[in-house]
């Protein structure tokens, strides 16, 4: 009867996600599926808040939006080998306890057999002092076996534990690496992915600004040609600190790819986000290059910057794709300035 109920329930939970493909005209592939019939059976909350948001704004469900919620909420690949190599050190942690406490458990089962056998021999009468010695030095040897079997179960679950802390902080450093960049120790883009999506909910939920900011560092090939990669190096990684030491609190600064940047900027309106971006582009300009010896100098790099802001449940490439139109203006007008979207919308009206 059970498993009747299951079926019937699974039947509605499909036929409920198709009706719902449907009727906001989105393919019925697999990963689409995935999504509204976990939606439909309300196991994934963030997903169900997320769509609730986006069904309640009327936002259309364009094969973008599709594959970004797939990805979001369903695509863990990139992780399944470190997990499945932690579960499996776990696993075999797990079972090791698990033999220590059950050959703890028949030696108590074995010590209380002794107490008993103990209990009857000595409340007999007529028990002589030298018998009743000889049972109480028993008793003792055998407590002090059981003592010793003790400790040596607190030092292998001890060791247990060790090892299961090794594993915690493994995973917290391979988590840490996996999204940070190597060379500037900034976010990487996988970690600016991530956390993008998080923030374009963060404003649906409570409908306040998102802005973005991407940046490109000006003739940075000519720069890197000229004085080599290590000097590049260098300058890619002043860059990252001086975007990390002018943002603060949600923002977020991650290395875009190359020597491309980029800040998230929640609770952030356009003007705000182009007045961060004056801010870190005049206080990079006036930094100074300079070798490790500080004998001599390499001048100056800037930045070109686009902002963007975020519209409510659109797809963040298209996002991502107004940013990176304004960059691409700021360098075309002559590099080392900020462009902002709205530029590109008043153009477009005057066209």
């Amino acid at each position: 009867m059970r498993g009747l109920d299951e079926a019937d329930l699974s039947k509605q939970f499909a036929d409920k996600a198709l009706k719902a493909m449907l009727g906001h005209d989105i393919a019925p592939t697999p990963q689409n599926y995935a999504i509204w019939y976990t939606h439909a059976a309300g196991t994934l909350p963030e997903l169900t808040r997320t769509l609730d948001i986006l069904l309640s704004n009327k936002q259309p469900f364009t094969p973008d939006l599709n594959a970004e919620l797939y990805a979001r909420f369903f695509d863990a690949s990139g992780q399944l080998t470190i997990l499945t190599d932690a579960g499996g050190r776990l696993t075999h942690i797990v079972d090791q306890v698990r033999k220590h406490i059950e050959t703890a458990s028949g030696e108590a089962s074995a010590f209380g057999r002794t107490l008993d056998d103990f209990s009857e021999a000595i409340g007999g009468d007529g028990k002589e002092p030298t018998t009743i010695r000889a049972l109480v030095a028993d008793l003792v040897v055998e407590t002090q076996r059981v003592a010793e079997r003790n400790h040596t179960l607190e030092e292998k679950l001890n060791k247990a534990s060790s090892h299961v802390n090794e594993l915690k902080q493994h995973l917290e450093t391979v988590q840490k690496e996996a999204m940070t960049d190597a060379l500037t120790g900034i976010p990487n883009r996988k970690s600016f992915d991530t956390r993008l999506r998080e923030a374009a909910r963060d404003a649906m939920e409570s409908d306040e600004h998102l802005c973005l900011l991407l940046a490109d560092i000006d003739h940075f090939k000519r720069f890197n040609d000229t004085y080599g990669h290590q000097l590049g190096d260098q300058v890619l990684r002043l860059v990252a600190r001086t975007l990390t030491d002018s943002v603060k609190g949600r923002d977020t600064p991650a290395r875009f790819g190359g020597e491309e940047f980029a800040i998230i900027l929640p609770q952030t309106s356009l003007d705000d986000a182009q007045t961060v971006a004056e801010h870190i582009r005049l206080g990079l300009m006036r930094r100074k290059i300079v070798g490790r010896d500080k004998t001599q100098d390499y001048g100056s790099v800037t930045l070109s910057f686009g902002a963007a802001e975020y519209r409510p449940g659109e797809p963040l490439s298209n996002f991502v794709d107004r940013a990176d139109a304004a960059l691409y203006r700021a360098k075309r007008d002559g590099r080392n300035r900020v462009a902002v979207e709205e530029k590109d919308v008043e153009e477009a009206k005057a066209s």
